[in-house]
């Protein structure tokens, strides 16, 4: 037999792991007898029972169809076999000579045309088979035949052209049989060995291996482009937001404060106004604080929406308490007048209060007296009252003023720690950004690296396959010898046109 050449060992070696193991069992096969094989119904069972007859032509059946000389198809006349069928003994086709037998055209009135059209399904679905025959039989007729004695119906079965062509077969298998499943086997692990290496091919080809790494790659382009603009604009937004919620809440805190001191001035007494400074300003530091702790947390926040760590801001000035002076307490001219108006209106008070005690002439000198003292009691306490009021409506004066002053002190420091943290930030995204295209750019290159060393593999693995594909052919062209018709795989399917068909005689049905 015709040895393997090296390469196609390899290739078959590296593509298809069983290829030599059953290259080596074709080779040292030793094919002998008939496996007889069919549809369902075809009558197997009847055409066995004839040609197994010691009288007859006594073929010896197999069980195993890898192992068998001749395979032996039996198919019903009623419809044309189906592919699916045929897909089924694919294997002994291409392997094996075939003896196929359409059954029970004793039965049915168009076998003619059913005989021609098996014939067309297996030449098209096979068109490697190594030698088909296709013999049109009665099975009834010819065991009615061989009871009888009637030669003719014997003859007119058919069944006589299947045992000659039997024969001949079983013949001829002792010196092609082996050649024959020997070409058969390196064809069909050729077949498998080519479509796995064109699978392989096809995937290099087709760029699943890189399409994830382009992917990447968009992803990481589009990510350089957009570096830098996003975050430089949301920084711009976050700083603005707070700036406009920090310098509202501290607007909204003073005003309270505001609110909270003069309900203080109107309801406090002398005592309580002399401390009402203090607690001003301590309320005042507490409002600074507080803005500045929600600028801290606001600033907090937008570096948090900005991926950077936390920075620090030199904000020496700005943690400075807000000062508040102490109100003035000299007094004007106004308060002097006040004093004479209210002594005036004190002793004029006391003098009609008095009046009725002036009617009694030995009270003269008692009137006098109670008139002076009363006078002065009301002088005194109609100058402490407007004095009183004088100083609360001097105290509300210098708590707006006071307030404003701080209100103005904390916008400021507000603005002008946020514009620190501004800056900071600005320098803090830009680094960002710097660092994150120098990484963008590393990752870049490795992918880039990547895909050139995929693209140098796919080449060096396409020409292997080439290689690989080369040398199955050219370890194929081994096996079209001079006794090409004997086991050329890549010939026609040779159907036997007309010779195991009945005479032209209309068919003898069996009763």
């Amino acid at each position: 037999m015709t040895p393997l050449p090296e390469d196609m060992t390899s290739v078959l070696r590296r593509w298809n792991s069983t290829a030599l193991d059953e290259i080596e069992r074709a080779r040292v096969s030793r094919p002998a007898g008939v496996h007889l094989t069919g549809t369902a119904g075809s009558g197997k069972s009847a055409l066995h029972r004839e040609l197994s007859l010691p009288g007859g032509a006594a073929v010896e059946f197999t069980d195993s169809m890898a192992d068998a000389a001749v395979v032996m198809i039996v198919v019903d006349a009623s419809a044309p076999v189906g592919r699916v069928e045929i897909e089924q003994w694919r294997a002994a086709l291409e392997s094996t000579p075939v003896v196929f037998v359409v059954n029970k055209i004793d039965v049915h009135r168009h076998w003619r045309e059913v005989v021609s059209a098996d014939s067309d399904v297996v030449a098209e679905c096979v068109p490697r088979s190594v030698e088909c025959t296709v013999h049109p039989i009665s099975v009834r007729l010819a065991r009615t035949g061989r009871e009888s004695g009637d030669a003719g119906m014997y003859a007119e079965s058919g069944l006589g052209a299947v045992e000659d062509r039997l024969g001949a077969l079983l013949l001829q298998a002792t010196a092609l049989g082996s050649r024959r499943k020997y070409a058969a086997a390196v064809q069909g692990c050729v077949s498998v060995a080519r479509a796995s290496i064109v699978a392989r091919a096809r995937d290099v080809t087709g760029g699943v291996d890189t399409a994830p790494l382009r992917a990447r790659r968009a992803e990481l382009v589009g990510e350089r482009d957009n570096s830098g603009g996003d975050r430089r604009a949301l920084l711009h937004n976050r700083i603005q937001r707070v700036r406009v919620e920090s310098l509202h809440a501290a607007a909204e805190d003073l005003r309270a404060l505001g609110v909270e001191v003069r309900k203080t001035v109107d309801g406090a007494r002398r005592a309580e106004l002399k401390h009402l400074p203090a607690h001003v300003a301590e309320s005042a530091r507490g409002a600074q604080r507080r803005a500045e702790s929600a600028l801290i947390a606001g600033l907090r926040a937008v570096e948090t929406d900005l991926g950077l760590p936390p920075t620090q801001v030199d904000t020496g000035a700005a943690d400075a308490p807000v000062e508040i002076g102490e109100p003035s307490h000299r007094r004007g001219i106004e308060d002097a007048v006040m004093v004479v108006v209210g002594a005036s209106a004190g002793v004029g008070l006391g003098r009609l209060v008095v009046s009725p005690m002036a009617l009694v002439p030995a009270w003269a000198v008692a009137n006098t007296v109670v008139t002076l003292v009363l006078g002065g009691v009301l002088a005194w306490w109609i100058t402490r009252s407007r004095a009183l009021v004088a100083d609360r409506a001097h105290l509300r004066g210098w708590t707006q003023e006071s307030l404003a002053r701080v209100k103005s002190a904390v916008e400021q420091r507000l603005l002008s720690r946020i514009l620190d943290a501004e800056s900071a930030l600005a320098s803090a995204v830009a680094m960002a950004d710097r660092d994150a295209v120098v990484r963008i750019d590393t990752a870049l290159a490795e992918v880039d690296a990547e895909l050139r060393r995929l693209a140098d593999y796919r080449s060096a693995l396409l020409s292997a396959c080439d290689r690989d594909l080369t040398a199955l052919d050219r370890g194929l062209e081994r096996f079209r010898g001079p006794d090409r018709s004997a086991f050329d795989l890549r010939d026609p399917v040779q159907l036997s046109p007309a010779r195991g068909e009945p005479s032209a005689l209309p068919v003898r049905r069996s009763q």
